[in-house]
């Protein structure tokens, strides 16, 4: 019996995390819009496992149009009206059972130009985008966070079609 319980909390505990995760960050005035006057635009989930355990990495938006996203963490889709945006992404990563991390990793994170990225694209009304990301690794322990060398992002519409090109979206060191 006891084994269920915690199964129980478990299932729970995932399916409040996640809820908390999904919530849509309105990024312009007024009252809510119809999906077909807005553009939304999503950050992508990772699966990382090591030899232990498994984590769920994701981008996730720290500004649009150089309006800082308070409590970032908790947004994985923001609504934006259609138009030309720029959209500060990063790739903020799973620190499992080590609480209160996390306002301190999501300034790291926002502030390392090899985890951050600035995307410049045109949204269109009624479209919905994915920003997917590519992480890099030192080859000594592959997958390893303490080894995350730098990311790549790019976006893509629901069709899989770069908006924002890998190549502009890459990693260049200065």
């Amino acid at each position: 019996m006891k084994l269920k319980q915690v199964a129980l909390i478990l299932l729970l505990g995932s399916i409040f995390s996640g809820c908390s995760s999904s919530l849509t960050y309105k990024a312009y005035l007024g009252e809510p819009k119809a999906p077909l006057r807005v553009s939304r635009i999503q950050g992508s989930q990772y699966i990382r496992q090591d030899s232990i355990n498994r984590y769920v990495d994701a981008v996730k938006f720290a500004s649009i149009d150089d309006s800082k996203i308070d409590d970032s963490r908790s947004f994985r889709t923001i609504e934006v009206e259609p138009g030309f945006h720029d959209i500060e992404v990063y790739f903020y990563w799973d620190m499992g059972s080590q609480k209160g991390l996390g306002p301190a990793l999501v300034n790291y994170a926002t502030s390392q130009e090899n985890l951050s990225r600035k995307l410049r694209f045109n949204a269109r009304a009624g479209m919905e985008y994915v920003v997917k990301a590519k992480p890099f690794f030192d080859e000594s322990l592959k997958e390893d966070i303490t080894t995350l060398s730098y990311v790549d992002f790019w976006v893509e519409d629901a069709n899989g079609i770069e908006i924002v090109s890998k190549e502009a979206g890459q990693y260049n060191p200065s």
